[in-house]
């Protein structure tokens, strides 16, 4: 019989979901499908009342100040364009097409914010990438404050990495943005659903979230919250349909409709819904602390894997980190370890550099082609301590050469 298969590849995207997401898109495929805001008919009410509140939930979880500044997204890297773009184009229409634009970031971030950035440099701006501890993972703080000037246009933090589980000093970073007057951007993608948040109480003007990581709902699915006072600071990068004010030539300017162009994802949205109220009833305080005991188990075993060669990127506090471990071993490719786990163990992990070169190049492990990146295992609020215990004892085997052979 083939072993019991394994899933740990949550920070790609979560499985299995909360009961009730795939229902909810059931029914609304099935017995509702019209098009929110385009008819008066009960159907497309009720689409729109699944929208709102599906807003409504999302808002309540992230700390906001509003649910109609809650703008859906297909995902974690359409928000953040949305948001990056946004930002520099309101910038140039405020102070002219050739206004300069200063754009911070850090090495730990996701190509989701780096290939913005890149894309911006060819049009003339200055990005800056802070630096982080090459073990810890943790931004360089002093770095940062020397990096972030008044004249600095945006700031884009990752608030955990994909890569090492490193939760930064979000509150930190975001109240010395505060004190220069520049903007700040949280890239979620690795932390709502895993850790407590509240975007009102650290600060942030803008955040961006995908609805199918950690919040448990289905791919294309995400979000851009975008705190009430800021809209002054971001643009619209497309316009189209809202079904609503149609007679303007103009994008409306009343949110979400501003940032909303075409129809939506009603179907998914319908899905996430009940995800985010999954969340709210067993609370992300709980789900956090069924995370710490999943990190203690591997942490717990770190002695033994070091013997067995194998070195885990990222702090060893648990504190410090969610349940995303990434390992480097001096004889095994990330990938032959993860073919040999799937093989021989039914686990399913994910080997490579998980879309952050800068985050491996910080961590010395953007090595060849063949041995690029590490070996990362990713735990969601259904994996267990068995399963945690199951992923060191095969690491332990294979590692040992006796999983496959001498």
């Amino acid at each position: 019989m083939p072993p019991r298969r394994i899933y740990l590849d949550n920070a790609a995207t979560s499985f299995p979901k909360p009961p009730g997401v795939l229902e909810a898109m059931t029914r609304y495929g099935r017995d509702v499908g019209a098009s929110p805001g385009r008819g008066h008919y009960a159907e497309s009410r009720e689409g729109a009342a699944i929208i709102r509140e599906c807003r409504r939930r999302l808002n309540t979880l992230i700390g906001g100040e509003d649910p109609s500044h809650i703008v859906f997204t297909l995902n974690t890297s359409d928000a953040l364009n949305l948001a990056i773009k946004g930002v520099a184009r309101a910038h140039r229409l405020k102070h002219g097409p050739g206004a300069p634009l200063r754009l911070v970031t850090t090495a730990m971030d996701h190509n989701s914010v780096l290939r913005p950035f890149a894309a911006l440099a060819q049009e003339g701006a200055a990005v800056t990438r802070v630096d982080a501890d090459p073990t810890t993972g943790i931004i360089d703080l002093d770095a940062l404050a020397a990096a972030v000037t008044p004249g600095t246009t945006l700031l884009a933090v990752n608030w955990v990495s994909n890569v090492t589980g490193t939760i930064q000093p979000i509150d930190r970073v975001c109240a010395l943005a505060k004190s220069r007057g520049v903007p700040v951007l949280i890239d979620a993608a690795q932390g709502l659903g895993h850790v407590p948040f509240n975007a009102k109480q650290v600060g942030a003007d803008v955040v961006a979230f995908p609805g199918h990581k950690g919040l448990l709902g289905p791919q294309g699915t995400g979000g851009l919250y975008i705190r009430p006072g800021f809209l002054d600071r971001i643009a619209t990068t497309r316009e189209g349909g809202t079904g609503s004010i149609s007679e303007l030539d103009d994008q409306p300017e009343t949110m979400p409709e501003r940032f909303e162009a075409g129809s939506h994802n009603t179907i998914g949205i319908a899905g996430l819904s009940e995800a985010a109220a999954w969340h709210l009833t067993r609370t992300v305080e709980a789900s956090r602390r069924h995370e710490i005991e999943i990190i203690d188990r591997v942490l717990g075993s770190l002695d033994a894997l070091a013997a067995a060669g194998l070195r885990l990127l990222g702090p060893t506090d648990p504190a410090l980190r969610v349940a995303t471990f990434s390992f480097v071993h001096d004889d095994f490719a990330p990938a032959e370890l993860a073919t040999i786990l799937e093989t021989n163990f039914g686990i399913l992990v994910r080997a490579g550099i998980h879309c952050a070169p800068r985050a491996h190049e910080t961590l010395g492990t953007l090595g060849a082609v063949g041995d690029r990146g590490a070996l990362r295992a990713s735990f969601g609020p259904f994996n267990t301590a068995a399963d945690a215990d199951a992923l060191v004892n095969a690491l332990l085997q294979v590692c040992a050469r006796d999983a496959v052979g001498p």
